[in-house]
């Protein structure tokens, strides 16, 4: 009876670690992103790992779209990809029309809308490969999402990782890597961040180091005591001894 309590329970055991290696296998098949910094209107670089091919296939371009609220973004080389930026003409929505108007073509700056990995040499489907961008996180409030949709595309099939995550409901079966942004840092005027000012109950609640001199008063008071103490106690002895004489 034991025997077959203790087979029942392996069985068991080794279902519930089959649904769990599983369940985390198919949180980490996603295209993920990692940012250095997710406070917004912060300067990160952002780290996005592509972990499979399709359904087995070698994965051999990335496509990644940049969201128009990233003005200027730079790509990190990868030696085993090659690198291609797709443009387009931007103005500064604060600019006013008169300045819009009286700039030349060539001084239009612009802005990057997608940035594109083709593989040199194809990334085997069980393989997995990282791809770094630095940029300005945009000027929003804390919970804002960037998303930065991707079109994996191999040797057979493609994917595209550009499902929006909604609040409060299950993760898409193909979501877009993302960022949720922070609070913003508060910065002086050379951007350097300004440190945390206490409030009025920290303050109150800190505290004060004792006087030193103070310390000092209480352990000679209490050095007098104690000599005082061997004396009394020395000459208490010297007294037996005179009087058993």
């Amino acid at each position: 009876m034991q025997k077959r309590l203790a087979a029942g329970g392996a069985v068991t055991l080794g279902a519930v670690a089959a649904i769990v290696l599983g369940t985390a296998g198919a949180a980490s098949a996603h295209v993920s992103a990692t940012a250095t910094s997710t406070a917004a209107n912060s300067y990160t670089t952002t780290t996005f790992s592509v972990p499979h091919g399709c359904d087995g296939s070698p994965t051999t371009k990335l496509e990644f779209q940049v969201p128009e609220s990233v003005i200027e973004v730079t790509p990190t080389v990868n030696p085993n990809w090659k690198i291609s930026k797709t443009t387009e003409p931007y103005t500064d929505p604060s600019a006013s029309a008169d300045a819009e108007g009286s700039a030349h073509a060539e001084d239009t700056p612009e802005r990057v809308t997608s940035i594109t990995y083709t593989a040199k040499t194809p990334l085997p489907a069980d393989e997995r490969d990282t791809f770094a961008f630095s940029f300005a996180l945009p000027d929003g409030k804390a919970g804002d999402v960037v998303a930065f949709p991707v079109l994996q595309t191999c040797e057979e099939g493609s994917v595209e990782w550009n499902q929006e995550q909604q609040p409060g409901e299950a993760e898409p079966e193909h979501p877009a890597p993302s960022i949720t942004l922070t609070a913003a840092e508060a910065t002086d005027d050379d951007g350097d961040p300004i440190a945390a000012t206490p409030t009025a109950e920290a303050a109150a609640t800190s505290t004060t180091p004792a006087d030193p001199d103070l310390v000092g008063r209480f352990l000679g008071l209490g050095g007098l005591v104690l000599g005082a103490v061997a004396l009394v106690v020395a000459v208490a002895g010297m007294r037996r001894r005179t009087t058993t004489k």
